[in-house]
């Protein structure tokens, strides 16, 4: 069952298994111009293992306020603290999960104490011009701090190029205009990315992703020091269509060998082959 939440102004939705499998629940974190509708497919084959699973909408915590409005805490920084206010409002220890720039997000809040591990997948990379934040309007908005342009043409082709054919059409009418403040941080490098002591983090990549392309994000998860499996033969979309199943599965191994049998309310064979497997990239 798919519940709706909020933490402050921040709305949530939450879905919980019967039965509940994994000792503490995954945050989905959405790529740029996405959102929950966009992470349906993931969440929903997260919460048929057993995972209790929430996926926030932050975009909410970045809206104008009176007082922060000439604020220079504004964009990425935001964002981290409006992700961590709702690990704290959970009172519990969490796993972050997200896609794109909510996978750098994820990784680079795994230095909460809360957090016992981190996932990015396809994460967008810090000072690195992402083909997203392309053309004249999106630049535009990136120096005034206006709103991006969901992509089109090409770009959409290439973002949703990996996610199931009867899908695209609903994607790509459910993306929205997103805050151009956080990907700017990220792209021109004013925020800060440190390895740091950290929980265990991991990197999914595909091998041919135009908007977070392989060999950059290999040399930024050992910048990190952070674990790094690729999807061989896919690209950005690993949250859908035929690269979900690979993606869960690399996600699955790194979590259990990580985090050990205190990961698993209902311990079984499956998951100690897991722990046990030794993953090697595909």
């Amino acid at each position: 069952m798919i519940l709706e939440t909020r933490f402050g102004l921040v709305p949530i939705e939450h879905e919980r298994p019967e039965p509940l499998k994994f000792a503490w629940p995954l945050i989905l974190l959405p790529e740029l111009f996405t959102g929950a509708i966009h992470l349906a497919l993931a969440r929903g084959y997260f919460a048929s293992l057993g995972w209790e699973v929430y996926t926030p909408d932050l975009r909410v915590a970045l809206q104008p306020r009176a007082s922060a409005r000439n604020s220079q805490a504004w964009g990425f920084v935001q964002l981290r603290a409006a992700l961590l206010s709702i690990v704290e409002a959970l009172e519990r220890e969490v796993i972050l999960l997200g896609h794109g720039i909510g996978g750098l997000l994820a990784i680079d809040a795994a230095t909460d104490s809360q957090v016992k591990a981190a996932v990015a997948l396809a994460p967008m990379l810090p000072g690195i011009r992402s083909p997203l934040l392309a053309g004249l309007a999106n630049l535009r908005a990136r120096r005034l701090g206006g709103k991006l342009k969901a992509p089109r043409g090409k770009v959409l082709m290439d973002l949703l190029a990996d996610a199931d054919p009867f899908q695209r059409e609903t994607l790509a009418r459910s993306l929205v205009a997103d805050d151009s403040r956080p990907p700017s941080d990220v792209v021109l490098g004013r925020y800060e990315f440190t390895g740091g002591i950290a929980a265990p983090r991991l990197i999914v990549s595909g091998d041919s992703d135009p908007f977070a392309p392989l060999e950059m994000t290999s040399a930024f998860a050992a910048r990190l020091g952070v674990t790094l499996r690729v999807v061989r033969g896919r690209g950005h979309w690993l949250i859908g269509g035929r690269a979900l199943e690979r993606t869960v599965g690399e996600v699955q191994r790194f979590l259990v060998r990580s985090l050990g049998s205190d990961l698993l309310l209902l311990y079984s064979e499956q998951w100690a082959a897991a722990r046990d497997t030794d993953g090697e990239d595909k």
